[in-house]
């Protein structure tokens, strides 16, 4: 496994508030490149910070969170923009936009950020789409699709464009134990080419024969993390 850190950290803390439902406190952790980390929040309401805090789009109240080696809050704007186009994220609340259908809302990431040929985007997302059990790219509104389709619809746009950094929000949600198989041997090929991988679930349902995975598992202690007991 590589040494290289990718996200981390020290120390930071956030007090509740909308649209946050969980405090935060001296949270300490750092996922290097070629590993996967989980978090299992306990069946919290919606509204756990963690995620936006690892992707620069919150400051912590206390702390640091480093991406890539760089504390968020040191970037610039447009350079922290730039950066969280190399994070592949599955949102809590799925997080579409809307009036593009799903298919352009897969690809908007790698269309924005990247100077990649379409075709080779479109190929590449179509690939994971039969992987997660798509005969086609989804090329209708998200309202259109059932709320499991589009779970596994938010996998191609995670994986889609070899990310740096993974963030897993409850990405098994809607579905079935089973169905998960797919994403975990994704997220460990990912992983074994250098990405680094934070995986946010309620609970440990439809995990409990993918411990190995993840080098650390934490669940929250009120608001802190606590490594989970084997």
């Amino acid at each position: 496994m590589s040494t290289t850190s990718i996200l981390r950290f020290e120390n930071a803390s956030l007090a509740a508030q909308p649209p946050y439902a969980q405090d935060l406190t001296a949270i300490t952790l750092e996922v290097a490149a070629g590993e996967a980390q989980l978090v299992v929040t306990d069946m919290l309401p919606d509204g756990f910070p963690l995620a936006d805090l690892a992707a620069g789009l919150v400051a912590p109240d206390e702390g640091r969170v480093y991406f890539a080696g760089t504390d968020w809050q040191a970037r610039h704007p447009d350079e922290a923009a730039a950066a969280r186009g190399r994070i592949g994220r599955v949102f809590e609340k799925r997080g579409w936009i809307s009036n593009l259908d799903v298919d352009e809302n897969i690809t908007l990431a790698q269309r924005h950020h990247t100077t990649r040929p379409l075709a080779e985007i479109e190929a590449e997302a179509l690939a994971l789409a039969k992987q997660f059990g798509f005969e086609d790219l989804p090329r209708m509104r998200p309202a259109l699709l059932r709320t499991g389709e589009l779970r596994r619809a938010a996998w191609i746009r995670a994986l889609l464009g070899a990310p740096t950094l993974l963030l897993l929000e409850h990405p098994l949600r809607e579905l079935s134990n089973a169905a998960g198989a797919p994403l975990l041997a994704a997220v460990q090929a990912a992983c074994a080419h250098g990405a680094a991988a934070l995986w946010i679930a309620e609970s440990f349902q439809g995990l409990e024969n993918s411990r190995a995975l993840f080098s650390k598992v934490w669940t929250l202690a009120g608001a802190r993390l606590a490594a989970a007991k084997e």
